[in-house]
């Protein structure tokens, strides 16, 4: 049974054989008849044994070693090919199948160097910002004052000028009190727009608040009742932006001798103390005592701009002291609280002491609600006449 499975397999190859050998020979007879017809001299190949039949054909072994010497030399000249070209800027052409079945093509077109070369943006250092960048300033007029100032004068060549202004002459802590109640705004921009404080805030996206207010306040107000005030505002503020630093800038005190309806030097000194401990330990709330640079507890003369006003404002020269304590030029220290001076008349009158103990000609008077009476009984003033307890002099 073996042996006739395997005949017919071995006829098959003879035959196979056969017929290669029979086209071998008729491909040299041609090739010869070619070479005849150039003039070639013909090459003479000894014909081959035919192979015997039932013989196997005996394979080539393969040389392993030399297969992997070749995959791995067409390897890396593969690579070298590819990084060649990734240096010289060339893209092997890529396609794709778009999902509608159309062929999509990437550009193989190195594109042109740019004339300008592209700015390094990640060597390039970033631009400070100003300490003043997002800063409001709120006050009265004496803000304003500082406003003109930072605005019109030499601060404007300091980083003062980054901050917004937002000033009314007779604002108060009072009536930022009543906005924060619901009240209409009283703080006005160029284009007679009014804001409340918290509007002016989130005008100005503002990140830092410098506020100066209480001159209006102190004036027929008890500093008691003007600190309350003051710190009811802040706390309502805190509330509202709880990443908003606040700042509250002391009030400069007023010319030697100044009292207007229970505002002068000692009332503000007063309220600077309260503020200042107030504002001491709190998380985003600072007190800036500008009015350090009084050191006799009054505004010197050659810094005050009203001279012949109120006596409070400060010129040019006093806002460049304030804004050199804004930009931490100066370090402000405590301001002393002002002490009464006697005047060139003796008749000295302090608004938290109405009692003048001032010698004239060896008689020591006291001021009652402005009448003065000798201790010794002797002269009494009653509506601006003196008379002697004698009768003797009177002054009409």
């Amino acid at each position: 049974m073996a042996n006739k499975r395997k005949r017919p397999a071995a006829m098959r190859e003879e035959e196979r054989q056969a017929q290669r050998a029979a086209a071998r020979a008729e491909r040299r007879t041609r090739r010869a008849a070619e070479q005849a017809a150039q003039n070639v001299p013909q090459k003479t190949e000894a014909p081959k044994a035919p192979r015997k039949a039932g013989v196997p054909h005996k394979k080539k072994k393969i040389n392993k070693f030399r297969v992997a010497v070749v995959c791995t030399a067409a390897v890396l000249v593969a690579l070298v090919a590819l990084g060649v070209a990734s240096a010289a800027g060339v893209r092997t052409p890529i396609s794709s199948i778009a999902a509608d079945g159309e062929p999509e093509f990437f550009s193989t077109v190195k594109p042109q160097a740019s004339a300008v070369p592209a700015e390094n943006t990640a060597s390039a250092a970033p631009t400070p910002s100003s300490a003043f960048d997002g800063a409001l300033f709120i006050g009265d007029s004496m803000t304003t004052c500082l406003k003109n100032y930072v605005t019109d004068g030499a601060g404007s060549t300091t980083a003062l000028s980054d901050a917004e202004f937002m000033t009314r002459s007779d604002y108060s802590w009072g009536e930022a009190q009543d906005e924060l109640n619901g009240g209409e705004g009283g703080l006005w921009l160029d284009d007679d727009t009014a804001l409340t404080v918290t509007e002016a805030i989130d005008r100005f996206s503002a990140t830092k608040l410098y506020i100066q207010l209480g001159k209006e306040d102190l004036t027929y107000n008890d500093v008691s009742d003007v600190t309350s005030t003051a710190q009811a505002v802040i706390s309502a503020l805190q509330t509202k932006y709880p990443n908003l630093e606040i700042t509250v800038q002391a009030v400069t005190p007023m010319l030697e001798w100044i009292d207007y309806q229970g505002l002068s030097s000692g009332t503000i000194a007063q309220y600077n103390e309260a503020m200042q401990t107030y504002c001491t330990g709190k998380k985003n709330l600072k007190f800036l005592n500008i009015a350090a640079f009084c050191t006799e507890g009054y505004l010197p003369a050659e810094y005050c701009a009203d001279p012949e006003g109120l006596c409070i404002h400060l010129n040019d020269e006093g806002c460049a002291i304030w804004a050199d304590y804004l930009l931490g030029n100066k370090t402000p220290e405590p301001s002393p609280t002002p002490t009464p001076t006697p005047d060139p008349n003796g008749d000295s009158t302090d608004s938290t002491d109405n009692t003048d103990t001032t010698d004239i000609a060896g008689d020591t008077y006291t001021d009652d609600s402005g009448d003065y009476t000798d201790n010794t009984g002797d002269y009494t003033d009653d509506t601006g006449d003196y008379t002697d307890d004698t009768g003797d002099y009177t002054e009409e």
